[in-house]
């Protein structure tokens, strides 16, 4: 007797049919629909609110697709079924911001006790002082701390930003200058009155109130943070302390530091050897791909007169077949040359320059301001750990105190 589901697969696990699919479903307008509507469900049971019409795209474009569906009867038909949070019972013309109170979320602590102590079986409990549902402290201490915790500081206009705005411009020409660098940021390095990047904008810290434990028995208080864009917010020192660790860095003056440091350490005597000089030199080209490119030098080392050097600099791809300009020099004593270069071009392999010239590919430029070329190599020579943050342009001092 034929087993016919034996010989069935015997027939498709044939090689003629591997390349054979089942056919896919043709997506119809009504799919497209519920999908759209579906996203606008989300969205509500997320923010608790419609889309509005506003200067973020997505939320518009929810906000136009639920217009469309509330003036077509069939549409609102096609996706009751789907209307888990009560959208389609609501009037048309209702504000944007309007809670859907048919939505069901979750409910904090605090809203769930609010419920019971307001359902109608304790309308008649007494008043007297020790009543049988009063709330113990410990109670109210934690109902209270729970909301302290869900509390988000929001960035405001600050009155009075004009007794900080010198402060900002100080600091940003001091970071220039070389009066002020940037280092990895520690707990320790708050203080009322010192300087922060956040997120690649100064923050000045004009207030902390006292400082108290919380019950996890970390240091938290309220500040007063002043914002180099003319806002200002009261952030919990311990959400501060997170947003610092992850996209800030601590201002330092180093003025009395380093005032004469390098020429203590680096002055040149009968027994140090010079190794080879580090040269920056400007593209002179004409080509536009090249001349309009901002912060755009060459780093290198040469053992050679670098006059000698750069004198066929035209025809060379390794200078963009163009003549260049030299903007700076160090002369390296007792240091490899070649190390010192290496360490330049690790630093700033992110904003290396990616350009094909002749067939070749040039490594030795890249789009960096020059003051922090010469703070990089001034930190180098100093022995100093650093990166470089390309976002903010800064170079960044690691294992600082």
């Amino acid at each position: 007797m034929i087993n016919w589901d034996e010989e069935l697969e015997k027939i498709f696990a044939d090689p003629l049919f591997a390349d054979i699919v089942a056919p896919t479903k043709k997506v119809t307008s009504s799919d497209r629909l519920i999908a759209g509507f579906q996203h606008i469900v989300e969205f509500v049971e997320t923010r608790n609110r419609l889309p509005q019409k506003c200067n973020d795209r997505e939320e518009r474009t929810l906000y136009n697709q639920l217009q469309g569906i509330l003036k077509d009867p069939e549409k609102v038909e096609r996706c009751k079924p789907y209307d888990t949070v009560g959208i389609l019972n609501e009037p048309v013309n209702h504000t944007a911001s309007k809670p859907i109170l048919d939505a069901k979320l979750p409910q904090t602590e605090e809203q769930q006790l609010e419920d019971i102590f307001s359902d109608p079986l304790f309308a008649n409990v007494g008043q007297d002082d020790n009543g049988l549902f009063d709330l113990p402290d410990y109670m109210q201490q934690r109902l209270k701390e729970r909301r302290e915790a869900d509390y988000v500081a929001q960035r405001v206009k600050c009155d009075d930003f004009d007794r900080y705005e010198a402060g900002f411009k100080d600091v940003h020409a001091g970071l220039k200058s070389g009066k002020y660098r940037l280092i990895k940021f520690k707990e320790a390095h708050i203080a009322q009155g010192r300087y922060f990047v956040e997120d690649g904008m100064l923050v000045y810290i004009a207030g902390l109130d006292q400082i108290e434990k919380n019950r996890h028995g970390k240091k938290n208080s309220r500040t007063r943070c002043i914002y180099e864009n003319g806002m200002e917010s009261g952030i919990y020192l311990q959400t501060l302390f997170k947003n610092l660790y992850r996209t800030g860095y601590t201002v330092q003056d180093i003025s009395d530091v380093e005032g004469n440091y390098l020429t203590r350490k680096f002055s040149i005597n009968s027994n140090d050897v010079e190794s080879g000089m580090i040269y920056v030199l400007r593209s002179l080209s004409d080509d536009p791909a090249i001349a309009t490119i901002r912060n755009l030098y060459k780093i290198g080392f040469t053992t050679t007169p670098l006059e000698a050097r750069i004198a066929n600099a035209r025809h060379e791809p390794t200078y963009l077949c163009a003549d260049v300009k030299v903007i700076a020099t160090w002369r390296v004593y007792n240091v490899k040359s070649s190390t010192f270069e290496a360490l330049i071009h690790k630093l700033f392999d992110c904003v290396q320059l990616q350009v094909t010239i002749d067939g070749k590919k040039p490594r030795e430029w890249f789009v960096v301001p020059l003051n922090v070329i010469e703070q990089a190599v001034t930190y180098i020579i100093n022995g100093k750990p650093i990166a470089y943050d390309k976002n903010i342009e800064h170079i960044i001092v690691l294992n600082e105190d």
